[in-house]
């Protein structure tokens, strides 16, 4: 079993944070609303673009996505509901587009 160190998970977050907020740019001034499919899309344009720039390890980028099958994949806007905890990209791409609306 591989330990991610503490600094490692920091900078891939923050790696992720950074994608997360270039791409959300283009979807906010396109005027759209943040659905499931599109949440999806975001995360994994932000995630082949990690993985691609060949700074993050494919195994530690993985600990940040969703379960592929954990939530929606329709047209519908997201709503978490009650949930508390949420995968990290999930989280990150939900917080950047409430923050730039």
């Amino acid at each position: 079993m591989e330990v991610v160190r503490r600094f490692e998970l920091d900078a891939i977050t923050e790696g992720l944070k950074t994608t997360i907020a270039r791409i959300v740019v283009s979807h906010r001034s396109a005027g759209e609303i943040l659905t499931w499919s599109l949440m999806h899309d975001i995360e994994n344009q932000a995630m082949r673009a990690l993985e691609q720039s060949g700074n993050f390890d494919l195994t530690h980028l993985k600990l940040l996505r969703a379960y592929p099958t954990a939530y929606p994949h329709t047209d519908d806007p997201v709503n978490f509901g009650n949930a508390t905890g949420l995968p990290v990209a999930l989280s990150l791409i939900y917080k950047e587009y409430r923050r730039s609306h």
